[in-house]
């Protein structure tokens, strides 16, 4: 899976680089096997102040050839909207896959009536 970084209005810290290493192998995870060798990850994190309260953006897409998954959350903290876009993302991947397998009984009723999950 190839994975792109970017920042707007301040600088990535080893931290922070360190803590999404960690989470885009949390979400590769999550990525059909047969679909692991298109997937691009697009990390966006953006920073700025409404109003004198700063705010943190983390956008995530994962594209793939013929789709792609997109999930956006702005908070005060940025490590927050990252664990929180991230299990976004997830949530979408899980239903992807879903979608891309063969249409057992069990997958149709887990369709239908949702995952126990929630």
């Amino acid at each position: 899976m190839k994975v792109r970084l970017s920042a707007e209005g301040f600088e990535l810290s080893a931290e922070l680089d360190k803590y999404v290493a960690k989470k885009v192998a949390q979400i590769a995870r999550h990525i059909p096997r047969k679909n692991k060798a298109e997937a691009a990850c697009e990390l966006k994190f953006s920073q700025g102040i409404h109003k004198d309260v700063k705010h943190s953006t983390c956008a995530i897409t994962v594209a793939f050839k013929e789709s792609e998954l997109k999930a956006e959350e702005t908070t005060q903290h940025m490590y927050a909207a990252l664990d929180i876009a991230t299990v976004r993302i997830e949530q979408q991947l899980d239903d992807f896959a879903l979608k891309a397998k063969k249409h057992r009984v069990r997958n149709r009723l887990k369709r239908t009536f949702g995952s126990s999950k929630n």
